[in-house]
C-alpha cells in the first residue's frame, strides 16, 4: 500500500479551508501591512511561539511513539506506512537536532540549536531585555486552545502525521510573517534585529520549510501514507480539520495583537 488516492489533496482542502493560506489569513495579511511593530507587540507574540514549538516538538515526538508501538505490536509492519515514519522522523529532527543542511550550518550546537531554545534566545530574549519579562502574558485563548490540541495529539496513532501535514504546509508563510514583524520592531528610533545574523532562526526556516512541506505531503511517502486503510483516512482528515481549524485561531491571536497592540 502506498497511500490512498486523493487523500493528501483532502488534507490540503482543509488548510485552505481554515483561511490558513494567502491571501485569505489575518494573520499574514497583518505582517505585511503593518509599519511598525513594538518590542512589547513581538514579545507576546514570541513567548507565545516558544511553547508552541515546544508543544510542537515534543507532543509529535510523543506521536510518533504511539505509532511505534503500534508498529511493535504488527509482526509485519506495512512497508510503505514505514517509509512514511521515516519522513516523519526526519522533518521533526530538525526541530530536536538540526539534521538538515539548512539548520546545522547556522543553528547553535547541542542543546542550544533545538528549535523552541534558538527562539527562546535569539529572539525572545532580546526582546524581553527591552520591553520586561512580564510583557507577554498568559496565552491567549486561540493558542491555548490550539496548545491542547496538540496534547490530544500527541496520544493519537496519526497525530504525528496530522500535526507534521498541517504545520509544513503554513510553516513558511508563517515565516515569512515573522521576517516582516520582527524586521519592523523598533526601540527609540532604531531596529532592535539590525545586524545581518539577528534573525537567522527566520531565515532558515524560510529556505527549509519549502522541502519540508515537499516531503510531508509527498503521496507515497508523505504523512497520508501513514494510513492503513479507509478508515484510517477518514480519521486522519478529520483530524486534520480540526487541527487547522485551532491553528487559525492562534495565528487569529497573533493577528489581532500585531494590528491593535
Amino acid at each position: 500500500m502506498s497511500g490512498i488516492a486523493g487523500l493528501d489533496e483532502r488534507v490540503a482542502e482543509v488548510v485552505k479551508a481554515a483561511q490558513l493560506v494567502r491571501p485569505g489569513n489575518r494573520f499574514f495579511a497583518a505582517a505585511k501591512d503593518v509599519d511598525q511593530v513594538t518590542a512589547t507587540d513581538a514579545l507576546a507574540v514570541a513567548r507565545q511561539w516558544e511553547v508552541m514549538t515546544k508543544t510542537f516538538m515534543f507532543t509529535t515526538i510523543s506521536g510518533l511513539g504511539v505509532a511505534a508501538r503500534h508498529f511493535m505490536s504488527q509482526r509485519t509492519p506495512d512497508r510503505d506506512v514505514l517509509a512514511a515514519f521515516q519522513t516523519a522522523y526526519r522533518v521533526i529532527g530538525d526541530d530536536l537536532d538540526n539534521l538538515a543542511e539548512d539548520f546545522s550550518s547556522v543553528a547553535p550546537k547541542g542543546a542550544a540549536g533545538i528549535h523552541y531554545l534558538w527562539w527562546a534566545d535569539s529572539i525572545v530574549r532580546p526582546l524581553a531585555e527591552v520591553a520586561g519579562e512580564d510583557a507577554a502574558g498568559t496565552p491567549p485563548k486561540g493558542v491555548a486552545k490550539l496548545l491542547g490540541a496538540m496534547t490530544d495529539m500527541a496520544g493519537h496513532r496519526l497525530g504525528a502525521a496530522v500535526q507534521l501535514r498541517v504545520v509544513e504546509a503554513i510553516a513558511l508563510d508563517i515565516a515569512v510573517a515573522f521576517r516582516r514583524i520582527y524586521g519592523k520592531v523598533t526601540v527609540d528610533g532604531r531596529k532592535l534585529f539590525a545586524a545581518p545574523d539577528a534573525l537567522v532562526w527566520i531565515d532558515a526556516h524560510i529556505r527549509a520549510e519549502t522541502s519540508h512541506a515537499t516531503s510531508v505531503s509527498d503521496e507515497e511517502t508523505g504523512m497520508t501514507a501513514m494510513v492503513e486503510n479507509g478508515n484510517d483516512a477518514e480519521e486522519l482528515v478529520l483530524l486534520a480539520a480540526d487541527y487547522a481549524t485551532h491553528w487559525a485561531g492562534a495565528l487569529d491571536d497573533f493577528a489581532d495583537r500585531i494590528s491593535t497592540g
